[in-house]
């Protein structure tokens, strides 16, 4: 099997401290943007050096998106993973039919959208699970008057009446 890494090394700290080890999400619109570009080359009126360029560049982020989907889990991601990891390792060689390289950039574009979508989905899931702040610090109010529990419905009704904001009044 391949290993598939992501080839993006942290940056050097300039101050003597340790690098920062997280790194920036991974640009899925550039991604989908080449593998349109890549899936868009015609047989006929694309030369084999283009064919080639596209496939180094689509087996870069292929790599990079099969590992960053593999680190968010589930079995989906193995999945995509292992085919990644397939499909990296029985590239065209060198003197194969122009076809071949062709129909295999075709097929490295196609996973890489695919594997955009759950990069995208697996981000989406994470945002949700980060815990909202339902009461924000204002400023110059003390945080027990705004952050208080809510009565539970049942409870006697209070003697003090929302203030009108400015579009009722």
């Amino acid at each position: 099997m391949t290993d598939i890494t992501a080839g993006r090394p942290p940056a050097p700290a300039t101050d003597g401290t340790a690098p920062d080890v997280t790194e920036p999400p991974l640009d899925t619109e550039e991604a989908e943007r080449s593998a349109d570009e890549a899936l868009g080359l015609k047989l006929g009126t694309t030369t084999r050096t283009e064919i080639d360029d596209y496939t180094q560049l689509m087996r870069g982020q292929v790599a990079l998106f099969a590992s960053a989907v593999r680190e968010g889990g589930g079995v989906a991601a193995r999945g995509s993973w292992l085919e990644a990891d397939q499909l990296l390792g029985r590239g065209p060689a060198d003197d194969c039919l122009v076809f071949a390289a062709w129909t295999h950039v075709r097929d490295l574009a196609r996973l890489l959208r695919r594997l955009v979508a759950e990069y995208g989905e697996q981000r989406a899931i994470r945002a949700q699970a980060l815990p909202d702040r339902s009461c924000p610090a204002m400023p110059n109010e003390p945080v027990g008057d705004r952050c208080t529990n809510p009565e539970p419905p049942d409870a006697p009704a209070t003697e003090h009446a929302p203030a009108p904001v400015a579009s009722e009044r």
